[in-house]
Parts: structure tokens; sequence; C-alpha cells
């Protein structure tokens, strides 16, 4: 377990195509809603309010940004483990490796890696924020309640992740791995494009673990409720049931997780080098 672990660890931060997408990437759009769009943002709303709207402003940047970088963490632990699991049959049938032992060793190790990314970003981007020209200083307000929700939000794209990855393998699906393995950052576009400019229905808030977390975050950055849509602001979340609904996604998707593969065969992975 602490071998698998340690080796999770190390290859998943040293992957150049997490560097680039998970980091770099996100920090080029924080660079551009900084140092761009923000001083424009400010010119159009009321000086009596703006440090608390420029607050609300760079907490819904904090949310898509810290999204997106975890989708993309997501796609690398997707590879990673489509990968791993070609010689993964044999070691649970003949080996005394057991399928929860896998499970959290993989989810230990990606869990380190979301936080040191996560982590970083909450420290890059209000920074950013801050130091962009425009004189109002904004830092998270409720790092306590931010952490909790970061850690909830790397464990569950693990979990979508790592299903991902063994569906995949289960239902021989090598020939379509890369167009699966993007499937959560795929979908963190759409949500993230949802959640910041169109007027959805409210289910979707409670329903969709994407708009869940970026709420959360919302929450864990500015400390208070998040409206239901962004662009009808009158009603309030209910953050109790974002967060039931976040964990149950998680753990519900971690028991199919371990329950697939204890039945996953082998399969010749070199049949996703075809396309």
């Amino acid at each position: 377990m602490k071998r698998l672990f340690t080796y999770i660890v190390k290859r998943t931060l040293l992957n150049p195509n997490l560097i680039g997408w998970g980091i770099l990437y996100i920090v080029f759009w924080g660079i551009i809603g900084a140092y761009i769009m923000a001083p424009g943002f400010l010119k159009e709303i009321p000086f009596t309010n703006e440090k608390i709207i420029y607050q609300n402003y760079v907490a819904v940047w904090y949310s898509d940004l810290v999204i997106l970088s975890l989708s993309a963490l997501a796609v690398s632990i997707a590879f990673i483990l489509f990968y791993q699991t070609g010689t993964l049959p044999y070691l649970l049938r003949y080996s005394k490796l057991k399928a929860s032992t896998y499970v959290l060793s993989i989810y230990l190790g990606f869990l380190v890696v979301g936080l040191i990314i996560e982590l970083l970003m909450t420290a890059v981007i209000p920074f950013m924020f801050s130091n962009n020209g425009t004189g109002i200083i904004t830092y998270p307000s409720e790092i306590p309640t931010l952490i909790p929700i970061l850690i909830l939000g790397s464990l569950f794209f693990i979990s979508f992740s790592t299903f991902l990855a063994i569906i995949t393998i289960k239902f021989k699906g090598m020939r379509m791995q890369n167009l699966i393995s993007f499937i959560p950052l795929i979908l963190g576009f759409i949500f993230y494009s949802l959640f910041t400019f169109s007027e959805y229905p409210n289910i979707l808030d409670y329903t969709s673990p994407y708009l869940s977390m970026m709420l959360l975050l919302y929450y864990g950055y500015t400390g208070n409720i998040p409206p239901i849509n962004f662009q009808n602001a009158q009603e309030r979340v209910s953050v109790d049931a974002l967060i039931l609904s976040s964990v149950l996604w998680t753990l519900i998707i971690t028991i199919i997780d371990i329950i697939m593969i204890r039945r996953i065969y082998f399969t010749n992975i070199e049949e996703s080098r075809q396309l």
C-alpha cells in the first residue's frame, strides 16, 4: 500500500499533462480574469458596495478555476488507472492485494496530489486578484471551511475518474478510452458555463456534483450562503443539502468502484492505441 501510494503521488505530480492543463492552463485563465476582466468589471459596479461585490466576483472565478483544475486532474487519474489495471486482475486473484486496499491506496495518493494542486490554486488565484491594480484585497474568508470542501471535491473527482477507467475496461471500451477519459474535463467546461453564464433549473444545484462543489467552494471562499442561481440571486441554496449531495455521489461511486474492480478481467489495453 505504501509503495503504491508513493508511486501515485510522484507519478502524478510529475505528469507534464497535469502540470500543463491542471496548473499552467488554470493560472493562465486566472491571469486573464485578474488583470484583464476584473478591472473592467469594477468600473461597472457601485463604489459603495465594490468590496463585497468584488469578493463575490473573485469567489466565482475561484470556484470555476478550481473545478476545472480538479477536472484536469481527473483526466490524468483516468489515464494512469487505465494503464495500471492491465495486471490488476491477476494481482487481485493471485496475491494478497484486495480491491478495498487498492482503492484506498489510489484514493489517498490522488487525494494528496489534489490537495497540493488546489491549495496552490487557493494561494495563487486570490493573490492575482488582490494585486492587479484594483486596490482591493480579497482572500478566502473561511479557510477552515474551505479545506474540507477541497478534500470532498478531490475525493469526488477521484471516485469519478476511477469509475470511468474501470467501466472502460469492464465493457471493452478501449477504442473509446481517450474520449471517456476526457469526460470529467468536458463536463467541467459545460457546468462552468452553466454556473457562470446561464439560468438553469434549481434542482441541478443538488443533483449535479459539479454545481454542488462550485457552490460549496463559493461558500468556503466568502463565508456567505450562495444564491440558487447567479443569474437570479433572490433565493439561497441549502448548504447542508449541497454537502449531502456531494457526499452521497462520492460514496455511491466509490462503492461501485470497489464492486467493479473485483470483477474486471484482463483486457489488452494496446487496443486503445489503434485509434
